[in-house]
């Protein structure tokens, strides 16, 4: 079994040095006991926790084997019950660390060089104990045979009879020897009593050490653990910091995107807007310049048919040639002309033979030239959107079919 830690100055206690002798521990503590017995000190509640202190102390000292075990670790003892001055900066970590390590270092080099000179003179005394023991055995085994040799009949006729001094000097000899065996064991076991002791402290400051690895350890990690907290709330920050500014960037671009956005609808809205008025004027100067020809065409178409009016009657079979040939088609074809030509199927004949006539000066014979674009037929006033053909000769502009039947005229 461990003994109990040792925490408290026993020296300090009794108020004498390390080197006082075994007579100024008991003067000092008998003067101590006067002057800290409970019985003088009524008033004081820590009287009888001094006086027991006391008596520790005077036991622990007196006694030269507890003292010398309590020495080796006094050191520590000492430096433990020191109180530390509050106004003075603390060590450093480093140097409060390693000095309890060395000393608990020497204290264990101590104790094992004391264990092992403790376990050498146990070995020997062992070793002594049973050579005495062999001897007594060897003289007992002895003296029996000689004494059973006696108390044989071959002994009692013929065996020499033992003198007194001689049964005493055997007697003698046998307690001696047991007396030696004695004290060989009783030192044996004090020897195996004191190792233990010393092997209990040498498990105490194992003990305290590990305490003192353990709690480092546990320090070390707390402050691993606090380091640790610490990088990863910075790192938590920088993150929230970071996801603050691309919300902002996102956000501002966003707005850009929208007002860039904004920004294009409106100038296509604008050119759009462009783009229908001209698109309207250009319709305007269009229908204008349609209704303007066409006018001119009607007042031409009635100079013609004036004109035709009065030839006289031998000419009549060429007005009858210059009959519009758009009257085959249907309707429908001459209702949606009907606009263009402002009279109905009745203006579309006037007009198909004023063009007639017009253009009865030229045969339309030659091979007409393509022209690709947008025209419009000087005949048939129908607009075609991919091509259209113009005579060499007069200049005319037709679609296909109005081509088709000029020149199949005569």
């Amino acid at each position: 079994m461990a003994p109990s830690q040792i925490t408290e100055d026993y020296y300090k206690v009794l108020g004498i040095p390390q080197s006082a002798g075994s007579d100024a521990i008991r003067t000092s503590y008998r003067k101590l006991a006067l002057k800290y017995h409970p019985d003088r000190n009524p008033n004081n509640p820590q009287a009888t926790a001094q006086f027991q202190l006391l008596e520790a102390a005077y036991s622990t000292l007196f006694d030269p084997e507890r003292r010398r075990l309590y020495d080796i670790q006094y050191e520590s003892i000492k430096r433990n019950s020191a109180k530390p001055d509050a106004s003075q900066n603390p060590p450093p970590p480093q140097a409060s660390n390693k000095k309890p390590d060395q000393s608990y270092k020497i204290q264990m080099e101590k104790l094992e060089a004391t264990i092992q000179q403790l376990r050498n003179r146990k070995d020997e005394l062992a070793r002594q104990l049973a050579k005495a023991r062999d001897e007594l055995q060897a003289q007992a085994d002895m003296d029996a045979e000689e004494e059973a040799s006696r108390n044989s009949w071959y002994g009692y006729f013929f065996a020499k009879s033992q003198s007194a001094e001689e049964k005493l000097a055997r007697q003698r000899r046998m307690v001696d020897n047991r007396a030696a065996r004695t004290v060989r064991e009783a030192e044996l076991k004090r020897l195996t009593s004191r190792v233990a002791t010393a092997q209990s402290l040498v498990e105490d400051i194992q003990r305290r050490v590990q305490e003192k690895v353990s709690e480092r350890h546990r320090l070390q990690m707390q402050e691993t653990r606090r380091q640790q907290d610490a990088r990863l709330a910075e790192l938590r920050r920088q993150q929230a910091m970071q996801r603050e500014r691309e919300e902002r960037a996102r956000e501002e671009a966003e707005r850009r995107q929208r007002e860039e956005w904004a920004e294009r609808v409106r100038k296509a809205q604008e050119a759009e807007r462009v783009w229908k008025a001209e698109e309207a004027e250009r319709r305007k100067a269009q229908e204008a310049e349609r209704l303007r020809r066409a006018e001119e065409a009607k007042k031409h178409d009635e100079f013609l048919w004036q004109f035709l009016e009065d030839l006289p009657t031998e000419y009549s079979n060429t007005r009858e040639t210059f009959q519009p040939a758009k009257q085959t088609k249907t309707g429908s074809e001459r209702s949606q002309r009907g606009k263009r030509s402002r009279a109905g199927n009745t203006m579309g004949g006037q007009w198909g033979e004023a063009s007639d006539i017009r253009d009865s000066l030229c045969l339309h014979r030659s091979w007409w030239e393509k022209e690709d674009g947008r025209h419009e037929c000087e005949r048939c006033l129908d607009t075609t959107r991919r091509f259209a053909f113009r005579c060499p000769s007069c200049r005319m502009v037709a679609c296909a079919d109005c081509r088709n039947i000029l020149k199949r005229r005569l």
